[in-house]
């Protein structure tokens, strides 16, 4: 039920401002996921609030908040099984997706 940054996820994020900054026409979405544990409407607010940290950290290095949307999914689209821990954690994630070059 958490939504902060990863120390493990700043890499990543700034390869994706780095990208952004080099390509000022292109808008993205953010898109989070949560696993199917718990309630299935807090995990969709988890989710969302998880885009949300990372629109924040984006807009915060100068990437305009009207390039980028958000959507939280909650635990409706698993790219992993939500039988075990070990899988389960792999579909706690945002993603983004292009969706103006």
């Amino acid at each position: 039920s958490k939504y902060y940054l990863r120390e493990s996820s700043y890499p990543e994020l700034q390869r994706l401002v780095r990208t952004l900054k080099e390509y000022p026409q292109v808008e993205i979405k953010l898109e989070g996921h949560t696993d199917n544990q718990g309630d299935p409407q807090l995990n969709v607010k988890l989710s969302q609030d998880r885009v949300n940290e990372v629109k924040k950290y984006l807009v915060s290095k100068g990437i305009a908040g009207s390039r980028i949307t958000t959507e939280g999914f909650g635990g409706s689209k698993p790219i992993a099984s939500n039988d075990q821990e070990e899988t389960r954690k792999l579909n706690r994630r945002v993603e983004f997706r292009i969706t103006k070059k």
